[in-house]
């Protein structure tokens, strides 16, 4: 009996040493998992890089004697693309911080009486995005953090001195380029192209408006959507352990107990939420949040349209940081001004971690798209509809844009003179 006991024991042990054999050196035969239940996380739509997503809004060019002609990367494209290359291909080094109060530095007078090229970012670019598309000295005591929205290059009048400056988000302290390497022939050059296009005049520098009427698109678009099937199978590890439910409001919520989707069909809109985080007093790198944000996009959507990054909030380096991309079209931004909420995306991002995303449902048909001409007011008859307006000191910014319709299986796109406030609420100038 006891033998038999023993040889039982040994024959287990000497079985359990094969089985490990077996499973630390064998190879698997994976099966291949059923079509129908292959779950496919990437929603179709076109990916962007860095530099697809972050560009002038406006390139302005300064003939002097109050003269000036402001390009947007549509209708004139080839100026825009030109100017914008070649500043791309020029290098900025030797940079030096100057207060501009204490350099008595007179912009009114550099605006107005001096030819130069002004580069206008809609949000401040930190200066390490800058670097990526540009060649911006990388050896200078200049802050990664700094957010630069204007690079002002200008002919100071002498025989070959050219200045450039990279002016920050607080207009108070700007960087000068001692190093640059654009000389007089190459501003001349440049400002050459934009010779014959329409002349624009400003009262206070903070925006220009044209002296005649504006020629502009009109722009007819159809449309599908994304269904929640999509979404769900896109924005979710594991859509089977989804469950769905519906508000009165007609909203329907998508959960998996940890992240939720938030559907509005009637707004054409989603709101993804992932309450997962980094520590909320963690340090963020704006250039790496953007990467981040950037792809997760690319994953899920992608860039069905061009857009360029509009906002950044907050500025400060610890917390969740929000980035919002605006939608362009015929290089004018579209403004969600009213109730269709399209236009734009939205993501929140801390640490390269997404904590909330937020997008259109609507897929537009750019193949099938159809344009009339339209005319915006200009001269005279714009100066007195900004006169005329009922909080004519509260404007920051005048500029074209877009304010979209949304129809049963189409968007009409109305070209209009959006007013951007100084409280950061826009408005339409009729």
């Amino acid at each position: 009996m006891e033998k038999a006991k023993s040889f039982l024991l040994t024959l287990l042990v000497v079985t359990s040493l094969i089985q490990s054999y077996i499973l630390g050196y064998s190879s698997p035969r994976p099966e291949p998992l059923p079509q129908g239940k292959y779950v496919e996380s990437v929603l179709e739509g076109t990916p962007a890089e860095l530099q697809d997503v972050v560009f002038p809004d406006q390139i302005i060019l300064h003939y002097g004697k109050k003269s000036h002609t402001v390009l947007y990367p549509v209708p004139f494209i080839n100026h825009y693309r030109n100017i914008f290359d070649f500043l791309k291909q020029r290098s900025f080094g030797g940079l030096r911080k100057t207060n501009v109060l204490a350099a008595n530095m007179d912009w009114v007078d550099i605006r107005d009486n001096y030819e130069g090229i002004e580069v206008r970012f809609q949000e401040g670019v930190p200066v390490n995005v800058l670097q990526s598309l540009m060649k911006v000295s990388k050896e200078e005591p200049l802050p990664a953090t700094e957010l630069i929205t204007r690079i002002w290059i200008y002919s100071s009048g002498l025989s070959d001195d050219v200045k450039t400056f990279f002016i920050s988000d607080s207009s108070l302290t700007v960087y000068e380029a001692v190093k640059a390497d654009v000389t007089v022939s190459d501003l001349t050059m440049r400002l050459r192209l934009g010779e014959s296009l329409p002349r624009y005049h400003t009262a206070s520098g903070d925006y220009y408006l044209p002296d005649e009427p504006l020629t502009a698109i009109r722009i007819t678009m159809p449309y599908t959507q994304y269904t929640a099937e999509q979404l769900k199978r896109s924005l979710f590890v594991d859509p089977s352990l989804t469950r769905s439910l519906q508000e009165r409001d007609g909203t329907q919520i998508i959960t998996d107990s940890v992240k939720g989707l938030q559907l509005r069909n009637d707004k054409h809109w989603f709101v993804f939420s992932n309450p997962a985080s980094a520590p909320v007093d963690s340090k963020n790198e704006v250039r790496d949040n953007l990467l981040s944000a950037i792809q997760f996009v690319n994953q899920h959507g992608g860039w069905n349209s061009t857009y360029l990054y509009s906002q950044l909030a907050p500025k400060m380096a610890v917390g969740a940081q929000t980035f919002l991309f605006r939608q362009y079209l015929e290089g004018f931004p579209v403004m969600n001004i009213g109730t269709d909420t399209i236009g734009y995306m939205k993501v929140v991002v801390q640490k390269g971690i997404i904590s909330t995303y937020e997008r259109s449902i609507l897929i537009p048909d750019t193949k099938n798209m159809a344009k009339t001409q339209a005319i915006l007011p200009g001269g005279a008859e714009l100066d007195a509809l900004i006169a005329a307006y009922r909080r004519p000191s509260s404007i920051a910014r005048i500029y074209p844009g877009y304010q979209p319709e949304v129809q049963e299986k189409q968007v009409v796109y109305h070209p209009k003179w959006i007013v951007e406030l100084r409280d950061g609420t826009f408005d339409v100038l009729n």
